[in-house]
């Protein structure tokens, strides 16, 4: 269980590079290092889905707008200007086999190449 290994067999830390001593299967030379190691993966996946959740974002505070005004339909151009961008969704599916029906987070509608309508909340 413990490293009895020559120097060149020696595993190192996956953050520093340093040689590990004890365990095995040990990964990191010390706390710090795993947390450094972990922070920066998640600096990585937050910063790959950035722009996509800032438009995911933007989009639903467009609907919210549009909702709260009460309107069921608006039409596409009219969104665009806003700064709303169709090919974001979060959720899409076919009902009852002729249209799709899309969902940005709570807020479901239909789109044509037009217009949104039939905007809903959940």
């Amino acid at each position: 269980m413990y490293n009895t290994v020559e120097e060149e067999e020696r595993c190192f830390c996956l953050e520093c590079g340093e040689p590990l001593y004890g365990r095995t299967d040990k990964k990191f030379c010390d706390g710090n290092c795993k947390n450094r190691w972990h922070r920066n993966i998640r600096i990585r996946y937050r910063s790959a889905m950035s722009p996509t959740m800032e438009g995911l974002s933007r989009n639903y505070r467009i609907l919210e707008r549009i909702f709260l005004l009460e309107l069921t339909s608006c039409p596409l151009t009219r969104l665009e200007e806003m700064g709303f961008r169709p090919e974001l969704v979060t959720h899409q599916v076919v009902k009852n086999k002729k249209h799709l029906e899309y969902r940005c987070f709570d807020y479901i509608y239909n789109m044509t190449q037009r217009k949104i309508f039939n905007l809903r909340k959940l």
